[in-house]
């Protein structure tokens, strides 16, 4: 069997105005990931990531932290673009006011968002808003211009997943590096089930996690879960 480890992102720049770059906490946990690889005496023959910078920086970070641990350098970092994240959140800046007219249950989720002013409040009421609008795209209950549809999101992540696993049988190791979304569609993959059921685990997934997942051929099998445990608990983040 072949091995996976799935890693979503360190924590990013939420609600800045580039949130496609890691915090200073986030470039911490990417470190603190790859002296735990390297404690392990983890060793990969493929590094992928998808192409958001933030993806990127994880695993150079991590990359850089096992070098200086091991002196020994991981695989190259190759960028695979269908591990991307979607662009679902772009809901809420685009469609939210048409939206909530056919869907009223999203009304006071949004005024409790829009009246959020404390940044705990903020990314609370955000993320309660943002799950019941996911709920709506994944069940294609909305559509916005600009924004792929759930269909062709899962569709693109399978590809992605496919080119990773087909390059890899006979018992490589390859480390990879994405965000919530292509991290759902892969445990729905591995676990078959529903989108929805897979998306609650998703929301799970802390920054910098590790996840196993062993595969031979087209089989897939979860192996570990959202594990932080080369994390300090003060560096633990779900954002």
């Amino acid at each position: 069997m072949s091995r996976l480890y799935l890693v979503r992102h360190a924590q990013a720049s939420f609600f800045e105005d580039n949130y496609d770059q890691l915090s200073e906490l986030g470039r911490e946990q990417a470190r603190q990931l790859g002296r735990h690889l390297a404690e392990r005496g983890m060793a990969f023959d493929t590094v992928v990531t998808g192409p958001a910078v933030r993806h990127q920086d994880t695993a150079r970070l991590a990359a850089e932290a096992y070098r200086e641990e091991t002196g020994h350098a991981l695989p190259e970092l190759n960028v695979i673009d269908e591990l991307d994240e979607h662009n679902a959140d772009h809901i809420l800046r685009r469609g939210l006011d048409d939206i909530v007219v056919d869907h009223p249950h999203l009304l006071p989720l949004a005024e409790n968002f829009r009246r959020s002013t404390e940044r705990t409040d903020i990314q609370k009421n955000f993320q309660r808003l943002f799950e019941a609008v996911i709920d709506l795209w994944i069940d294609s209950r909305i559509a916005v211009d600009g924004v792929e549809s759930y269909d062709d999101f899962h569709r693109r992540v399978c590809k992605g997943l496919e080119k990773v696993t087909s390059a890899n049988q006979n018992g490589r190791s390859v480390l990879a590096c994405s965000s919530v979304g292509p991290m759902t569609v892969i445990l729905q993959h591995a676990l078959g089930v529903e989108p929805a059921a897979a998306l609650q685990l998703g929301w799970r997934l802390r920054n910098c996690t590790l996840n196993r997942f062993l595969f031979s051929g087209n089989r897939m099998t979860l192996d570990s879960f959202n594990s932080v445990a080369h994390l300090e608990p003060q560096h633990i983040t779900y954002r």
